[in-house]
């Protein structure tokens, strides 16, 4: 009997680009892609996404960040990252080096941010698409998050979209903490998204019953898988 098996084509388009897979990386789980690096070669992705990157530098929450919890983990990072500047001077030309097909996930306090870092975003070679994080709160709404509020999700992606042009795909990550996820899908795609992340992390919050307390120094934290 022969047994030849037919190559597997996992090939995928998404938002008129081809990937060599449909696995793309979650934003935040691995940094810009360089602890995956380790393990296997980037290339075997079909995408790093990265984490979300925003205007300025951002040190993050205090300490400590991450709690485990019975079935998966609570962190509380708060969007630490290097800013787009040294994120583009140092991070996006080490993963092309390492032919990474690369997303960047953005994440902004006002729409202005989030249409600076498309701008900035626009053209740059090894690019593939863009992630808008709007799980952010919006300084401008008395702090409401950009995910609970339909008007400002469709506000922003359309000044994304505006700004970055139409050769990079979008995928916009929702928030669960909702009522109506439906509803606010339906705006970011009419806005000009060509996916989704479904879905942030949910609120959670474990307590260390030894001292009385909660285990992150922020309180509460995103709950998700392990």
């Amino acid at each position: 009997m022969d047994n030849q098996f037919q190559a597997f084509d996992s090939r995928c388009k998404f938002g008129g680009k081809y990937f060599p897979s449909p696995i793309f990386t979650a934003s935040g789980c691995a940094g810009s892609g360089k602890e995956l690096s380790q393990f296997f070669d980037l290339d075997e992705l079909g995408a790093v996404v990265t984490k979300s990157i925003s205007v300025k530098p951002r040190s993050g929450r205090a300490t400590p960040r991450m709690a485990e919890t019975p079935s998966g983990m609570l962190n509380s990072i708060g969007l630490q990252g290097p800013g787009i500047d040294q994120f583009l001077a140092e991070d996006i030309p080490w993963l092309i080096a390492n032919n990474a097909r690369v997303i960047v996930s953005i994440s902004g306090e006002t729409i202005e941010e989030y249409s600076s870092l498309a701008r900035k975003l626009r053209g740059v070679v090894g690019i593939s698409g863009i992630e808008v994080n709007i799980s952010c709160p919006n300084v401008e709404n008395r702090g409401m998050v950009f995910a609970c509020d339909p008007v400002a999700s469709r506000a922003v992606v359309e000044s994304v979209r505006r700004n970055v042009g139409g050769e990079l795909p979008i995928i916009v990550k929702l928030s669960p903490d909702v009522t109506d996820i439906v509803s606010i899908a339906g705006e970011v795609i009419s806005a000009g998204a060509d996916g989704l992340a479904l879905i942030n992390t949910l609120l959670g919050m474990a307590i260390d019953i030894d001292a009385m307390r909660p285990k992150l120094a922020g309180k509460t934290g995103g709950l998700s898988g392990p």
